[in-house]
């Protein structure tokens, strides 16, 4: 089992390679005009061990690489539980407790239910959320070099919030619900934001090796201007904002952060000089 754990660890799409729970296929599909591509939406309830895995991958995560940033909060991504509370607290889990808390979450805490308790505003923003693509983003694959995944798949799970993954030709959006007080809209803006995400990661965000501040801050940009709102407070990081304009998002992403990080990367040269000084 916990060598399992450490190959989804080590390996974060593993968990999302077999969903083994009940799969809601909305059947929402669209013809994109141009390329005749056709994207199918669907709906899945992970399971306990699906669920578990992408906490514990999420725990690594957090400690290991968002904890020093002020927007990410450990208490997101966790069932309201006071033993998960717990596990939070700490960075480095032996493998004992490992099993321990992996042993209370499937065993004491896990529900199906819990995870169907938006499904009803999913199925209200789903619409919204084509439109959006349709209008907005559609016209842009071009100028950002990408192309629709063949398949996304809502993933529901706990906590509030969302992420993403990329698999193959597919997307994955994970929709933290089980803490979440908004509406169909707030979802919404999940979507779309998390959609950017997986549309720029590979050919843009990968390939200029752009770190995780400069990285939401691009996504951020891009939401603001192409639906004038964020999910959250936006990243600010003012020098993304000279190189992510309306034009570069209109005409070359690409090259507008290829840019960027040649810049960033020379100003990160001349700061560590100045403290070596």
């Amino acid at each position: 089992m916990f060598d399992f754990l450490l190959y989804c660890l080590c390996n974060p799409q593993a968990e999302l390679a077999e969903i083994g729970q009940e799969i809601i296929d909305f059947r929402h599909k669209f013809m994109m005009h141009q390329k005749k591509n056709i994207m199918e939406i669907k709906l899945a309830h992970l399971s306990a061990e699906e669920a578990w895995n992408l906490i514990f991958k999420n725990h690594y995560m957090y400690h290991n690489k968002l904890k020093h940033f002020n927007q990410y909060t450990y208490n997101f991504l966790i069932p309201d539980d006071e033993q998960m509370r717990k596990m939070s607290e700490q960075q480095n889990l032996t493998p004992e407790q490992v099993k321990y808390y992996h042993d209370i979450f499937v065993n004491e805490i896990y529900n199906i239910a819990d995870l169907k308790t938006q499904d009803e505003n999913i199925q209200k923003a789903i619409p919204h959320f084509q439109k959006a693509i349709e209008k907005h983003i559609e016209p842009l694959l071009h100028a950002w070099n990408a192309k629709l995944p063949d398949t996304l798949t809502i993933l529901c799970t706990y906590g509030d919030g969302a992420g993403y993954y990329n698999e193959g030709g597919d997307g994955f959006i994970s929709l933290r619900l089980t803490k979440y007080k908004g509406n169909d809209y707030g979802i919404y803006l999940y979507l779309v934001h998390e959609f950017v995400h997986i549309l720029i990661e590979q050919q843009i965000i990968k390939k200029y090796n752009v770190p995780q501040d400069l990285k939401e801050r691009i996504v951020d940009i891009i939401c603001l201007e192409l639906f004038k709102k964020t999910v959250q407070e936006p990243f600010i990081n003012l020098f993304v904002d000279k190189y992510i304009t309306p034009e570069a998002i209109k005409t070359d992403l690409p090259g507008a952060v290829q840019k960027m990080m040649a810049d960033y990367i020379l100003l990160q040269q001349k700061l560590n000089s100045a403290v070596r000084k």
